[in-house]
């Protein structure tokens, strides 16, 4: 038994030294000793050493929650979240609604969320995050089938996973998105479900593709209007039918010019340009070199690559580079032409065809990571060390920059360590639901507030802000006007005396105010912190 087991070895090492045909496999076949082994237990070696990627693809998840963090009502979630709360509970922010219902009509977004609210029985604050959980790894697989067409090393593969999975917290040039947020918003679903449609489309499994992009469409319909263009453009890159590719992207720039002359004789109102105005990354014109910069080079990138691959674009990689090219570049000539700030009509500058990158930087990562891991790391682990735990410190510092009043990751069964946020939750526990607040239209970039939206923590009215409210009005012009009337009345609130708060204010039906520490005012302030406190106007004041 133990010759027919050193014979059956003996044969497996001349077949492998058959098959590799190189001198260090030779060396071993020649000098390393027969040991005779039942035949089931190199096997089972074998498969002990292979990491499954369900369990890799888990650590990633952890990995890149640790280096982005969670701010569930930062930012754009402090417009998403409220509207959740809104569907869960139709009674708050009475006139506000309009600043939160312009986004989530349009969506089935918090209607999703709220129907998981009371399905699973979880307070909202941990269903969000076990959505943001979920949705994380939800892009990082969809990443890594798309690498499984793309690179055949699974060290690539998994390069390209990882380059995302560090990556996830950076801007899209200057279109003030981010791969992916660090709180849940739509596009936190209609990002994946996006690359998702990718991969069915390069697998030509055109039923697969149509049931994603319908998802992608009920969650968030403009990011479902890019994606269906990429995909069309995907289809006939692979097919090499290079006059409809060439057709596709014309068709774009004319959709854009009969948009613009559509509006020729539409006269917009002076709030709403005002509020268009407002939106930097509306308009290439107004971007720093930097930003246009991170439009640039990635399509260089991709250029190079489809040209050292020789144009192959029957290969998924090059075909992926290819429409990314394509739908970049006519992106940037429509936005070009018909996103002008002094245009007589900004209804190409809100449909922001810039968004369209980011599923070109996605994609831009993953070349990069399955690249350099290929012919850079390969199988050194100290390698791989060195350049992924190096850009995840780098990013990782980055988000404690943007967000360096609050903890790293505001867990739902931690207290807020923010001075705003403990202010906003204190109203929502001691003040009526009915209660309408002001504060300064510019609180959310005031030292230390985080982008923390009011609305979302406090489940209190409001009137506009300049940031997100402003963002608002710039999409919706209904609001517009609304929003100039509010946000004129809480410019400066903390700096102008109480005789003129109350004149702007009481004819808006404000009740209460927050107002920073410094601010001098001699109304009743049942609460205060080191760096914010909440007044409440006289009676007669809002009367």
């Amino acid at each position: 038994m133990l010759l027919e087991c050193s014979f059956a070895q003996q044969a497996s090492f001349q077949d492998v030294k058959h098959a590799a045909g190189g001198t260090f496999l030779n060396s071993v076949v020649v000098e390393a000793p027969i040991v005779a082994l039942p035949a089931a237990q190199p096997k089972a070696a074998a498969r002990a050493t292979v990491i499954p990627a369900s369990v890799i693809l888990i650590a990633l998840t952890a990995f890149a929650a640790i280096i982005q963090g969670y701010h569930p009502y930062a930012d754009d979630a402090g417009i998403y979240i409220a509207g959740v709360k809104l569907a869960l509970h139709p009674y708050l922010y009475g006139s506000s609604s309009a600043f939160i219902t312009g986004y989530t009509h349009l969506s089935i977004f918090s209607s999703l969320i709220a129907a998981m609210v009371r399905m699973t029985h979880l307070p909202l604050p941990y269903v969000l995050f076990g959505i943001q959980l979920f949705t994380t790894w939800l892009v990082l697989y969809s990443c890594w089938k798309l690498a499984l067409k793309c690179f055949s090393s699974p060290q690539a593969r998994w390069g390209a996973v990882t380059l995302v999975a560090v990556c996830l917290t950076m801007p899209v040039a200057g279109s003030a998105l981010f791969i992916m947020d660090p709180y849940v918003t739509s596009r936190s679903f209609s990002t994946p479900l996006t690359l998702l449609a990718i991969g069915a489309a390069l697998d030509r499994r055109f039923l697969k593709v149509f049931l994603w992009l319908v998802a992608v469409g009920l969650l968030h319909p403009l990011m479902a209007i890019y994606a269906a263009g990429f995909l069309l453009l995907l289809w006939m890159m692979q097919e090499e039918r290079w006059l409809t590719v060439s057709a596709l992207c014309a068709m774009s720039i004319f959709a854009g010019a009969v948009l613009q002359f559509s509006q020729r004789n539409v006269v917009e109102s002076a709030a709403y340009r005002t509020a268009a105005l407002t939106r930097a990354y509306f308009y290439l014109y107004s971007w720093k070199w930097y930003e246009l910069f991170g439009l640039v080079a990635p399509l260089a990138l991709m250029f190079a690559y489809c040209w050292w691959q020789r144009f192959n674009f029957r290969k998924s990689s090059v075909a992926l580079c290819g429409t990314c090219i394509a739908i970049g570049m006519s992106s940037i000539i429509v936005s070009l032409l018909f996103s002008h700030p002094e245009s007589h009509s900004h209804l190409v500058a809100r449909l922001q065809t810039i968004r369209s990158f980011l599923i070109i930087y996605i994609i831009l990562f993953m070349g990069l990571g399955g690249l350099v891991t290929q012919y850079l790391l390969k199988g050194f682990v100290w390698r791989w060390a060195l350049v992924f735990l190096g850009i995840a410190s780098i990013m990782f510092v980055a988000q404690r920059r943007d967000y360096p009043a609050s903890a790293h990751s505001e867990l739902p069964w931690v207290h807020s360590s923010n001075s705003w946020s403990q202010a906003f939750i204190w109203i929502r526990k001691n003040t009526p639901a009915n209660a309408v607040f002001a504060l300064d239209a510019n609180y959310i970039g005031a030292k230390g507030e985080d982008t923390q939206g009011f609305r979302a923590m406090a489940e209190r009215s409001s009137l506009a802000d300049y940031s997100k409210d402003g963002g608002t009005a710039a999409a919706f012009p209904l609001v517009a006007k609304k929003w100039m009337v509010e946000h004129t009345a809480d410019t400066n609130l903390n700096r102008i005396s109480d005789q003129e708060r109350i004149r702007r204010l009481a004819p808006l039906g404000v009740s209460w105010l927050v107002l920073q520490k410094n601010a001098d005012t001699q109304f009743v302030c049942p609460f205060h912190n080191a760096v914010v406190k909440v007044c409440q106007l006289p009676k007669y004041a809002s009367k």
